[in-house]
């Protein structure tokens, strides 16, 4: 929408009225002076009229042409008359004069009696046209270029010869002038001309008079209009001085100053807060944690420095990126489809996932994905903090392989074949199946101790526990359970005990026969040096089923 200024506002709510009321007048003006024109040349005509009648009656009277002729010629030297005819009583066209006179002789051989008849015929037609304009019910007529009147001729004397004639006043004839209007619709021509000049003067004096008469006013409101944009665009360094004496100016001007001065102490207060608001989030965003902002679309924005350690890529390779460029391939889509679902229902998401390095290697990160909204509601960037926690998987792999594997022979430790065994017998009860459990030591273990020291019989242990382990099954258990004994537990074997005891049975003897093959030993001698030696170690084996019954744990082991 086009806008407009105070100053146009006043003049056009100035000029309207002036224009309305300056054409009002005009029309007026032009209207009543049209009509008076018009009333005076119609009075005049009738006056015409009347007299030409008068001076006729005598003429029509005694049909005296040449006199009639005068008469009508007289009556042509008045202004604006035209033409004029003259008729006798029957009607009969008795002198046409001006614009109803005799048209000129025909050229050419023509003979006078064809120019008496035309012309006796031209004047009978335009006195009949004359008189079907003008009559006695019809006295005037004008078609807006011509004014025809009609005047009867009236014979208000007796004649001396006619003793019987009535005195009454008799129409003897009439009398018919034409005038034009030529003169007047020019002289009204000139009028509507000089009125409108007046007018458009009138107008751009009065306009004028406007522009003097409110720039006292419109000139402090546009300084007030120019200084209130100034303050929106947010140069608050203005002040407004109007040197007016119109109160409501004054007021308002002061105000904007007072505004003015708030908003200069306001933005001081708050340039102070982002500042320090942005020194703090500087400091956030610079922590130990990896942090990387992204747009709706997963484009990376910014990065900090601990995402450059962990990742290996600094700001210049990551930005531009999408977010994407982290990941390791080890999660499907369905991962990261329920981790955008929950950001998009709560707001944020936060797990473990494995991530990607620049250099390739993958590792463990903790990750938290916060959405960023702006006031309407709409998410706008979304604030990923991640860390590396390799070192923390580590030390709970660590925690817990001394909390359920043997250090030595890394085998389940006691603690892991109860858990392990409580579920067997879980299962047993529910399926009816059986299962075994062969508890064995080794033989002649001590005395290897006491000869070569402990370092050499925790070698035969490792390679005794390798050797038990490639007789079993990956869904069995061998656990070491302390010093030279191990345990075996065999699962699921079946729901014939005769069978079960077989298969236990089988596995016993093949676990006895590799046992009892001879160990080779590296035994360390004196000056670092070692040599090799074959030791013969064998094992005892018993062997307890369990299966859908009462047996505790303690029992069967």
């Amino acid at each position: 929408m086009k806008q407009y200024s105070i100053r146009q506002y006043v003049a056009w709510l100035t000029l309207i009225p002036l224009l309305i009321m300056a054409v009002g007048l005009e029309t007026f003006f032009l209207h009543d002076r049209s009509s008076a024109l018009d009333h005076e040349l119609l009075e005049r005509g009738k006056l015409i009229a009347r007299q030409l009648a008068s001076s006729s009656e005598y003429g029509v009277f005694s049909n005296n042409q040449p006199f009639l002729k005068n008469i009508a010629h007289g009556a042509l030297q008045q202004p604006d008359v035209r033409g004029v005819i003259i008729m006798n009583a029957s009607s009969r066209s008795l002198i046409e004069a001006g614009e109803f006179s005799e048209a000129p002789g025909i050229p050419g051989a023509a003979s006078a009696q064809a120019k008496v008849a035309t012309t006796t015929h031209n004047m009978q037609e335009r006195s009949q046209n004359a008189i079907r304009l003008v009559n006695m019910l019809n006295p005037t007529h004008s078609d807006g270029e011509s004014l025809w009147i009609y005047q009867p001729i009236i014979s208000a004397q007796v004649p001396l010869d006619e003793p019987e004639a009535s005195p009454a006043a008799q129409q003897v004839g009439a009398a018919i002038i034409k005038m034009d209007w030529a003169r007047t619709n020019s002289i009204k021509s000139r009028m509507l001309w000089l009125t409108i000049a007046a007018t458009v003067l009138f107008l751009m004096i009065s306009l004028y008079l406007i522009y003097l008469a409110g720039r006292s006013i419109t000139a402090p409101i546009q300084e007030l209009s120019e200084a209130v944009q100034l303050i929106g665009d947010g140069n608050l360094a203005v002040f407004v001085s109007v040197p007016t004496r119109v109160t409501e100016l004054s007021n308002l001007a002061r105000g904007v100053n007072v505004m003015t001065v708030q908003l200069q102490k306001e933005s001081a207060i708050l340039h102070q807060r982002i500042e320090e608001e942005t020194r703090i989030a500087a400091i956030a965003f610079e922590s130990h944690e990896g942090m990387m902002v992204t747009d709706v679309n997963g484009v990376i924005l910014r990065v900090n420095n601990a995402f450059t350690k962990i990742t290996g890529y600094t700001a210049t390779e990551a930005v531009g990126q999408l977010a994407r460029l982290l990941k390791s391939g080890r999660h499907d889509a369905s991962f990261y489809i329920t981790m955008v679902k929950s950001v998009n229902r709560t707001g944020s998401w936060q797990g473990e996932i494995w991530n990607l390095r620049k250099n390739g290697e993958t590792y463990p990160a903790r990750v938290t994905v916060t959405a960023v909204k702006n006031t309407e509601g709409e998410v706008t960037y979304f604030v990923a903090t991640l860390s590396d926690i390799t070192l923390h998987k580590e030390a709970e792999n660590e925690i817990k392989n001394l909390a359920f594997y043997d250090t030595l022979t890394q085998l389940p430790n006691r603690r892991m074949l109860i858990d392990r065994l409580s579920l067997a017998i879980a299962a047993g009860k529910r399926n009816g199946r059986y299962g075994a459990l062969m508890f064995l030591d080794l033989d002649n273990f001590k005395p290897l101790n006491d000869k070569y020291g402990h370092a050499v019989g925790d070698i035969l242990l490792v390679e005794a526990a390798r050797r038990i382990n490639s007789c079993v099954r990956e869904v069995d258990t061998v656990a070491r359970f302390g010093g030279d004994e191990f345990v075996v537990m065999l699962g699921d074997l079946g729901v014939n005990k005769t069978d079960s005891t077989a298969q236990a049975g089988v596995v016993a003897e093949k676990i006895r026969a590799i046992l009892a093959e001879a160990y080779i030993l590296a035994i360390p001698q004196q000056g670092g040096t070692s040599t090799t030696e074959e030791y013969l170690c064998t094992s005892s084996i018993g062997v307890a089923l369990f299966a859908n019954h009462d047996a505790t744990l303690e029992d069967i082991i």
